[in-house]
């Protein structure tokens, strides 16, 4: 099994993205850079590795069948089902034992376990039923900053908690109709329930304006935890967040055909952005 295709059956660059929302998340709550601050984030770091990669051998043979999906490790043949299986134990165990040590409490950790039997034990099997698998599979996405926040003594019940989980739902729904649209064929001949069967593309894309409207007040909305932010960060979210919707508003009312890989990337960039400026902010104040 080669060092490539352990990382891609982990999907290494997803999680880093996710443990830099559990750094986010810990910030937020206590904005020193610290030792500890990284070893929560290394934690989640290998946690949703181990949890990506028992994804894929949950979905080996329904990677096989899509476009998509059919060169990852597993269907190629390439890592064997047993070699991903103790790929995904060892990378759980480290992560737990990661985020055991560097929290104060066990509650980041067994959020962090709710989160993997959410993400492996209701989302994965329920996304091959119902489109309605987007829920826990957006909740499942949201902890990490959540885990974050509580790892570094954040409230568990307010408002910023709050703020942090809206966030990523909001963003992680439009991220999923683009995975959607971008490769929309993929999707009609494959075997995945999904949104166009009952919406048409037309419909679709009238619901990003309110998905993407409600994204951006939250992303605004995180000024007021980050009340010591300096003046250029703050300007520097705040455009931010304007030209992520502007460029949503210019493909969906002015383009008569969207280009949905640039929305895709915006959507993404803009996440990381607002990440880096208010963390910066917060730290540098």
């Amino acid at each position: 099994m080669s060092l490539a295709a352990c990382f891609r059956l982990a999907k290494v660059p997803l999680c880093f993205l996710v443990s830099c929302s559990t750094l986010f998340g810990y910030l937020l709550a206590n904005p020193i850079f610290s030792l500890q601050g990284i070893a929560v984030a290394g934690g989640i770091f290998f946690l949703a590795m181990g949890a990506a990669t028992f994804n894929s051998v949950q979905e080996m043979s329904l990677d096989a069948q899509m476009l998509r999906t059919r060169e990852r490790p597993l269907p190629q043949g390439r890592v064997r089902p047993f070699q991903a299986v103790a790929q995904a134990t060892t990378l759980l165990a480290l992560g737990g034992v990661s985020l055991s040590v560097s929290s104060y409490s066990t509650v980041p950790l067994l959020t962090a376990i709710g989160a993997i039997v959410l993400y492996n034990f209701v989302y994965t099997p329920l996304k091959k039923k119902s489109v309605l698998s987007i829920i826990p599979g957006a909740v499942s996405g949201a902890m990490p900053p959540y885990i974050g926040w509580l790892a570094a003594g954040g409230d568990a019940v307010s408002f910023g908690a709050g703020l942090l989980i809206a966030l990523f739902v909001l963003w992680q729904v439009p991220h999923c109709w683009l995975v959607l649209l971008n490769h929309k064929q993929d999707y009609e001949e494959g075997p995945l329930p999904h949104l166009l069967e009952t919406f048409d593309e037309t419909a679709l894309k009238r619901f990003f304006g309110t998905w993407i409207g409600a994204l951006a007040i939250v992303m605004l909305m995180f000024r007021l935890i980050a009340l010591s932010m300096g003046t250029i960060a703050c300007i520097l979210a705040v455009v931010n967040t304007l030209i992520l919707a502007l460029v949503f508003m210019y493909q969906l009312l002015v383009k008569q055909r969207c280009n949905y890989k640039l929305l895709f990337a915006t959507l993404n960039i803009g996440l990381l952005l607002h990440m880096v400026f208010f963390a910066a902010g917060i730290v540098l104040a």
